[in-house]
């Protein structure tokens, strides 16, 4: 007997790390919906996008999975709890990629914390900050001024270029160090959330 595929609401920063795991366990079969990395910036526009991912899940949405941080909007858990659904334990993608005492860790000494895709997909994206909030470069100063350097956590997925890196440090003016990091974490929370 075939099992439908598991509706799997996502944030599409996530889209490298679970390609990666799927092709880990490809007995696991999901049919996703994305959502819009980077929407948290507007909440409004996060709350229509999630409204419209779960129509979409149709007959599916007492079962469907949410990939998304219990903090990218601050009413997440009763907006999903209505509808039968949980949301990620940890309050972003980035607690869920290494875990939220690790990513505190990182966070230390005015270290802010990014992946590639916060860099291609919220930062600089045709729709991501510049578009959403309307941001040049030197918003990017003023709100990135408080950091000391941005730690890029690279899981060997899609490295960022010498010529990205460049170019972000060009705009936000914070140096840019880029770490590798295994995606162990990752995996063994998106597994849960599928069980």
């Amino acid at each position: 007997m075939h099992m439908a595929a598991t509706a799997l609401i996502a944030c599409d920063i996530f889209a490298d790390e679970m390609k990666w795991v799927l092709d880990r366990h490809p007995e696991i079969e999901v049919e996703t919906i994305w959502i819009g990395a980077g929407l948290h910036n507007d909440l409004d526009i996060l709350k229509r996008r999630l409204d419209e991912c779960l129509a979409e899940a149709g007959d599916g949405v007492g079962t469907a999975r949410l990939l998304i941080g219990s903090g990218c909007h601050p009413d997440m858990r009763e907006l999903v709890a209505a509808r039968g659904l949980s949301v990620l334990p940890t309050k972003n993608c980035l607690g869920a990629l290494v875990g939220e005492a690790r990513l505190t860790e990182l966070e230390r000494d005015r270290t802010m914390v990014v992946t590639p895709a916060w860099i291609r997909k919220v930062w600089f994206a045709e729709d991501g900050i510049r578009k959403l909030l309307g941001w040049d470069n030197t918003d990017f100063r003023i709100n990135f001024g408080i950091y000391d350097r941005i730690l890029v956590m690279d899981f060997g997925l899609a490295p960022l270029s010498d010529e990205e890196i460049l170019d972000a440090f060009s705009v936000v003016e914070v140096p840019i160090e880029c770490e590798s990091f295994d995606l162990g974490h990752f995996e063994r929370v998106f597994l849960e959330l599928l069980s």
